[in-house]
């Protein structure tokens, strides 16, 4: 995960599976019982916070947007490159909890860009149902 700024505990996407660089990604996250947040939310059932789900796909969206043909970061990275940051959540669903075991499959891509501005088609799956579905504004 070297196009992204994240690292351990907050690194939220195992693994890369399909990349259209500046087009479409889609990543994997296994979630355990044994990730830092399950302790706590909530202690009786543990699942996965939604907001860890936004930015599991913001993250994929991430590394789709810094990537180039040829898989190379645009524009670095640099010590001094600021990182992308997400602007906005627009319309974000949840449709059911992710659990302690299951394999959330994230999908992003790209619908337009406006200025320094990306917005994002997300959606997170479990077992071939959907957990989360939104649109994501992402900042350059």
């Amino acid at each position: 995960m070297r196009h992204l700024p994240h690292r351990y505990p907050m690194l939220l996407v195992d693994r890369i599976e399909a990349l259209e660089p500046g087009v479409s990604a889609q990543g994997v996250k296994c979630v355990t019982a044994n990730e830092p947040f399950m302790a706590g939310h909530f202690p009786d059932f543990p699942i996965m916070p939604g907001v860890l789900i936004v930015d599991a796909l913001a993250q994929l969206a991430g590394v789709m947007l810094r990537t180039r043909a040829g898989g190379t970061v645009a524009g670095g990275p640099r010590s001094d490159e600021r990182p992308g940051v997400l602007a906005a959540i627009q319309r974000m669903r949840f449709f059911r909890p992710v659990l302690p075991g299951d394999r959330l499959e994230l999908r992003v891509r790209l619908v337009k860009t406006f200025g320094g501005v990306h917005q994002v088609q997300a959606e997170a799956r479990v077992g071939g149902e959907t957990a989360a579905a939104g649109e994501l504004l992402l900042a350059s």
